[in-house]
């Protein structure tokens, strides 16, 4: 079901992000990457609400690293480099996940007891700043191949705005029921298995979760729309850290979510804070297309995300 969702809705926001001329970038980092994360809400709001709190933490920050991976898959499909190809306001989201990320680490590293209207101070910090940042995002720009395909278009017949807004829904609604099955099932696993929540969390529930991402990421690189891919990953990362306010509200107890959380939980953030950091050194870098097909960022977020779940594993 998500991944018929995933391909239904990576083509409906490529069309919308030309019909409504707010350019894949701000599209990718905002409506899709939220709509391709609601696994990530029904998987980790559920698993908070039964009292599993591990869970639902594992699946934040593991979803957060398994998605940076995407970017290694997209560039499979593409056939020039991603990341040389794009936006440079996608600097600006992953800075943001490298702040939001690096403030859930404290938190979990340094516990705070402190409470405001039933969650941690810290992850209304993390929603306050996830609003701020992305009302100073730049909403109407458009790339220059959106404007292009959207001339194109102008003497075609198209879909209505309409039609496209429900195929939108209708799909991200396909993603959130999927999503409430994936964390029972995940969390049935971690018991069975003996792996526990954290390492379950990190793993196996991010990625199924993750799938979204995961059908979007090779569609938009078969299309060349790899702004809409980078923005989807790097969207989806900061979408998935507001996602800590919905488990800290839902959970029971009165100690913040963040509290609770284990060092493997610590290291999963940070490895993600490094990810991301990969992603702007390239990002910031004088465009280039070398001879072969992955360049050198490529292979270094590889490296680091196989480091970084031994790691965990060990934490855990």
């Amino acid at each position: 079901m998500i991944i018929v969702a995933g391909r239904a809705i990576s083509n409906a926001s490529d069309e919308l992000a030309e019909r409504t001329g707010l350019g894949r970038a701000f599209i990718g980092s905002l409506l899709l990457a939220g709509a391709t994360s609601l696994p990530e809400v029904a998987a980790s709001g559920s698993a908070a609400f039964m009292g599993s709190g591990n869970l639902a933490l594992g699946n934040v920050f593991g979803s957060n690293i398994f998605n940076m991976i995407l970017l290694v898959v997209g560039q499979i499909f593409a056939t020039r480099h991603i990341l040389s190809n794009v936006s440079p306001t996608h600097i600006t989201t992953a800075a943001t996940g490298m702040l939001l990320s690096g403030i859930a680490a404290l938190s979990i590293l340094a516990p705070q007891p402190y409470a405001f209207l039933g969650a941690g101070l810290d992850t209304w910090l993390i929603a306050v700043l996830y609003i701020v940042i992305m009302r100073m995002l730049p909403g109407a720009e458009q790339e220059p191949e959106v404007a292009a395909a959207t001339q194109a278009r102008d003497a075609e017949p198209t879909t209505s705005l309409t039609v496209l807004w429900l195929k939108f829904a209708a799909s991200a609604a396909a993603i959130l029921v999927a999503g409430w099955f994936l964390s029972k099932a995940a969390d049935e696993i971690a018991v069975i298995t003996g792996l526990g929540q954290t390492f379950i969390g990190s793993t196996l529930l991010a990625a199924s979760t993750s799938l979204p991402e995961l059908t979007v990421s090779i569609f938009t690189a078969r299309m060349g729309a790899y702004d809409l891919l980078v923005g989807n990953v790097l969207g989806s990362n900061i979408f998935n850290m507001v996602i800590l306010i919905v488990s800290d509200l839902l959970q029971p107890g009165s100690t913040p979510i963040l509290s609770t959380g284990t060092t493997g939980q610590a290291v999963s953030a940070l490895v993600g804070l490094v990810l991301s950091g990969i992603v702007i050194v390239s990002l910031t870098l004088p465009r280039r297309e070398g001879k072969f097909k992955f360049s050198w960022d490529m292979w270094l977020i590889l490296a680091v995300y196989l480091v970084g779940l031994r790691m965990i594993y060990q934490a855990g």
